[in-house]
């Protein structure tokens, strides 16, 4: 039998047999005959066949990679599975707020399909309007659902479900440039180009957190290696149909992937333009026609696919409710990521680029440069990014890393040991960047200790508790003083102590969830506590504990709490949590009247002005459904 034959039967099996076993699954599934498995397989075959997508991927973009290349991939993933277990066994962390976020709604996934495959395949597809969809749940259940459900072993099951696909397509990505580089040292520069890339902090920094957002690197790598070297020259409907699902994909991953979409096609679709220039007039016609047909059809499939989460973006005002985290625009944000990347990062891509210039290669750098430039611009514009955020960025600046590892290994034969002492030093740097929610600045925990700051101070605490133990012991009293029905309201809102740290200390368990209110802080998107009016304890803490991450607008709500709390609330216990901080607990005495609700309405008119349906709208709601007015 023909070779090629042969190839055309096995590339066919594949699609069969991952239809085949959906199928039986879903068969199964929905007849009652797997219960709680059918989740776990589910998510099984799901990472499964993204394994297989990211191959095919690879083979449509005509990478191959060799026993080098696998052995490679092969020791960095077991070193950063090692990495992982020792960085999460090495400090204790409440994951709260984003970085519980997902772990809940794991959960929830969980609860859902635990009362069946179909109610359980509904909520995955209702959550789809929502700024934190159920997709990445999809395919982290397994191998989570065989762990005991707490944070540290989310972050662990992450290295199974996400970081092997990821690191595929990021090999396939170093393998793909370096072929359009023309890159003389393939060895070097991948060994080179695979092992700076990985341990860029801002790719790591999520997912030791908690927070899956790398997941969306997965599509972001595919669609790079799908279009780098592609000119739509002729339409070719496997990989114009894989580009468009990675896009769809990469959307469900988190919305604000979109700034690096918006990006990166914009600046691509103008270089394939630029790049019909001196073609004979039938081929450029027929590049531009394509390339419109492509851009044209994608665009309306996504409405038609998405619509909850077109209609959403559509009409909720992002830059609006978004304002408190705009805390410097375009300009600060420059300023951020010139220090996030260091001088050892921006040393490599300025190595790169001036490579480039000199091999005269533009479309690379100019490709980059336009998406991070196009990215920033529209971002800055609602608020400033996050270090999670500054994912969407890792597409432009890896492929300017890669320029400048390929410059670094095709002149290793000049001052060699320089060379490899800089790639060493560079690797070892960054794998010791101390990892937090407050990292802003990627340096060695040893250096951040050194300069001995209120800030650093403050880091420390928040990523390695040293209260974990006060922490729970108020939890408990929570629990134990507030019957069913019954419930408190914690007024600090920020990352030192917030309700959620209450909540989620002891996970899987939650005894809180029912009676402590989640908190007050962000301006313009949470709405003003009613729950506050209801509670049968407010805590508050001495000294007020405030981080820069917040608006104040909880800080406003202890000042008026302070200056009514005799005339409706009675003192019941304190705790001391050892680190300065002590917390209050007062009992309300006097019900909620219309005096007490003007007061907090007054202490928030500047709030309210920008936002009266958080404020205004839900406090006389509250007013009329109590019978105060």
């Amino acid at each position: 039998m023909p070779t090629t034959v042969l190839r055309r039967r096995r590339a066919g099996l594949c699609p069969a047999l991952f239809a085949g076993s959906l199928l039986l699954l879903g068969l199964l599934g929905f007849w009652g005959g797997m219960g709680a498995l059918f989740f776990p397989l589910l998510s099984l075959w799901a990472n499964l066949l993204l394994f297989f997508c990211a191959l095919g991927a690879l083979r449509k973009a005509e990478v191959r990679l060799t026993r080098f290349h696998w052995y490679l991939l092969g020791g960095v993933y077991l070193a950063a599975l090692a990495y992982a277990f020792i960085q999460v066994n090495s400090h204790t962390f409440v994951y709260v707020w984003d970085y519980s976020n997902y772990l809940l709604l794991q959960y929830d996934a969980e609860a859902a399909f635990g009362s069946g495959a179909g109610v359980g395949l509904w909520h995955l597809y209702t959550s789809l309007g929502e700024d934190y969809t159920s997709f990445i749940t999809l395919f982290t259940e397994f191998p989570f659902c065989l762990t005991d459900h707490t944070g540290d072993s989310y972050v662990l099951s992450q290295m199974v479900s996400v970081f092997p696909t990821l690191l595929l397509l990021l090999g396939g990505l170093v393998v793909k440039t370096g072929q359009l580089i023309g890159v003389k040292n393939e060895s070097g520069y991948f060994l080179v180009g695979l092992t700076l890339t990985v341990v860029f902090p801002y790719l790591r920094m999520a997912a030791a957190l908690g927070q899956p957002d790398w997941f969306g690197l997965i599509f972001a790598f595919m669609i790079l290696l799908l279009t780098l070297d592609y000119r739509f020259d002729r339409l070719e409907p496997g990989r114009c149909a894989a580009i468009f699902f990675a896009t769809e994909a990469l959307i469900l991953t988190r919305r604000w992937y979109l700034y690096f979409l918006v990006g990166y096609f914009f600046t691509y679709a103008v270089l394939v333009v630029l790049s019909c220039r001196g073609l004979p007039r039938r081929a450029r016609n027929r590049r531009l026609r394509n390339l419109v047909l492509f851009g044209a059809g994608s665009a309306a499939a996504m409405c038609l696919l998405l619509w909850p989460i077109v209609r959403h973006i559509l009409l909720y005002n992002y830059s609006s409710h978004y304002a408190v985290y705009n805390t410097g625009g375009l300009a600060l944000e420059l300023y951020s990521q010139f220090f996030r990347l260091s001088p050892l990062y921006l040393f490599l891509m300025g190595w790169g680029l001036w490579a480039a210039r000199k091999k005269k290669q533009a479309f690379l750098p100019a490709l980059a440069l336009g998406q991070l430039a196009v990215s920033l611009v529209l971002f800055t514009r609602v608020q400033n990014l996050g270090s999670h955020q500054t994912l969407l960025l890792i597409p432009g600046y890896f492929l300017l890393m890669l320029e400048g590892a390929a410059a670094l290994a095709d002149s290793l034969n000049r001052r060699r040991a320089l060379k490899l002492g800089f790639w060493a030093f560079t690797v070892l740097f960054y794998l010791s960047v101390w990892l937090s929610p407050l990292t802003t600045i990627a340096l060695p925990g040893f250096i951040l200790d050194s300069l001995d700051m209120e800030f650093t101070r403050l880091d420390a605490m928040i990523y390695d508790r040293t209260d974990l133990a006060q922490i729970r012991q108020l939890a408990d009293w929570i629990d134990q003083n507030c019957a069913e029905g019954e419930f408190a309201y914690m007024i600090p809102h920020s990352l030192p102590y917030n309700p959620d740290l209450f909540l989620n200390c002891d996970l899987p368990n939650r005894p809180l969830e029912n009676k402590l209110c989640f908190g007050f802080g962000i301006l313009g998107t949470q709405p003003f506590p009613t729950e506050l009016f209801e509670a049968k304890y407010v805590l508050t803490a001495l000294p007020f504990p405030w981080c820069f991450e917040v608006s104040n607008v909880s800080e406003t709500l202890d000042t008026q709490f302070w200056a009514m709390q005799e005339q409706y609330f009675t003192y019941e216990t304190s705790f001391d949590m050892g680190n300065g901080t002590v917390f209050y607990v007062y009992r309300r005495t006097t019900p909620t009247d219309l005096n007490e609700v003007q007061r907090y309405l007054d202490a928030f008119a500047e709030e309210n002005a920008l936002f009266p349906e958080l404020y205004s709208e839900v406090i006389w709601g509250w007013c009329a459904e109590n019978g105060l007015i």
